[in-house]
């Protein structure tokens, strides 16, 4: 019976860190998803200076989170969010409306997908 408490700790240890860190991606997630809904809002009202400002604050809470990003999460899904990022900020400063739109959406796609690659689901334990 002994030799079962290091596996089985091990498996609790394990088990929480995952559950753990699902949950913090997915709340950067929701929290960067947000500034970025703001950012839209602002860039439909062509407010170009509003949504400069939130996609700045949402690309800033984002980069603070990637070197635990890079140990979780698939790097080539993290470097296409980066490209996004890239491409939105560069479609607010020439105020290209629906460019910036449609890069914002990929871009919430995007980091709901890895959200959703966290989460403890059937489909990801299976």
């Amino acid at each position: 019976m002994k030799a079962l408490y290091v596996p089985l700790t091990l498996l609790a240890a394990i088990l929480a860190f995952s559950l753990w860190a699902g949950r913090y991606v997915d709340q950067r997630t929701e929290e960067t998803v947000a500034l970025l809904e703001r950012a839209g809002e602002a860039g439909l009202q062509e407010d170009w200076e509003a949504a400069a400002e939130s996609l700045t604050q949402a690309s800033t809470v984002w980069e603070a989170r990637q070197n635990f990003f890079h140990t979780i999460l698939k790097h080539d899904e993290l470097d296409e969010a980066e490209s996004l990022f890239a491409g939105a900020e560069a479609a607010c400063r020439e105020t290209d409306q629906e460019e910036f739109h449609i890069l914002l959406a990929q871009l919430v796609s995007q980091l709901e997908h890895l959200a959703e690659t966290q989460a403890v689901n059937l489909r990801n334990i299976l």
